[in-house]
């Protein structure tokens, strides 16, 4: 029963899938999917928020005391239950 239900799953998948192949887009409809590198650009190019009169955002400080603790598996499973500030003053002794 199993063999039966495997091989028409394999047969429903290779009928899907030979009729995606010989399937072919028409030209009117495969030249909307594409657009020029201006028209792109124009789209994913947006206003940054600084460049409008806000500051640019600062560096995190916690950034390379985090990197170290998410190297240590014992230190990044602490932080996730206590902080990462006491997490990393545990296990390496110092404070941030």
């Amino acid at each position: 029963m199993r063999t039966l239900s495997l091989l028409t799953v394999l047969a429903l998948a290779a009928f899907c899938l030979s009729d995606l192949a010989d399937a072919k887009p028409s030209s009117s409809e495969s030249d909307k999917a594409f657009v020029s590198k201006q028209e792109g650009s124009e789209v994913v190019n947006r206003v940054r928020r600084y460049a409008l009169g806000a500051p640019a955002p600062y560096p995190d400080p916690l950034e390379p005391s985090r990197e170290v603790c998410e190297l240590d598996p014992s230190c990044d499973e602490l932080a996730d239950q206590i902080g990462l500030q006491n997490a990393y003053k545990q296990m390496y002794g110092t404070t941030i």
